[in-house]
C-alpha cells in the first residue's frame, strides 16, 4: 500500500501516534503529514484535514474515531490515508494505523505499493 496522508493533532496525540511517525520515517516514500495543532490557523488544518478525509472515503460516512463526544473532529488518534495500487483508498483510525503499517512492512517489496494492509479499515 502506498502511504498518503497521516493526519493528527500533535498536542493531544497517544504513545502509538509517536510509533505511527516513526515508522513513517523509515519508508521509501514520502508521506504528506498534517499537525493540525501546529498550524498557524486550527480551524483551517482542521477543514483541509476533513477534506482529505472525506476524499477518501467519497461514498460512505467518515469513521466515528475522528470526533469527538460532541461531534467535532478530532484527529488526536491518528488517521492513515492509505492508496491500494488499484486505487482504493483506506483510512485507518488510532492503532489500527500502526497495524496496517506493521502488517504492510511483512509484505513490502520496497516500492511503497506492493504490500498489503488486513488490518480492520474504518
Amino acid at each position: 500500500m502506498r502511504v498518503r496522508s497521516y493526519i493528527y493533532d500533535g498536542e493531544t496525540a497517544p504513545a502509538h501516534v509517536d510509533a505511527v511517525l516513526e515508522r513513517l520515517s523509515d519508508r521509501k516514500e514520502s508521506v504528506d503529514r498534517l499537525d493540525v495543532s501546529a498550524a498557524a490557523d486550527r480551524d483551517d488544518a482542521v477543514r483541509e484535514a476533513m477534506l482529505r478525509v472525506r476524499e477518501s472515503v467519497r461514498i460512505g460516512t467518515s469513521p466515528d474515531g475522528i470526533y469527538d463526544e460532541d461531534g467535532n473532529p478530532d484527529f488526536s488518534a491518528g488517521v492513515l490515508i492509505a492508496q491500494e495500487p488499484t486505487g482504493r483508498r483506506s483510512l485507518f483510525v488510532g492503532e489500527v494505523a500502526l497495524k496496517a503499517l506493521a502488517d504492510d512492512a511483512e509484505t513490502e517489496t520496497g516500492d511503497g505499493t506492493a504490500g498489503r494492509a488486513d488490518a480492520d479499515k474504518r
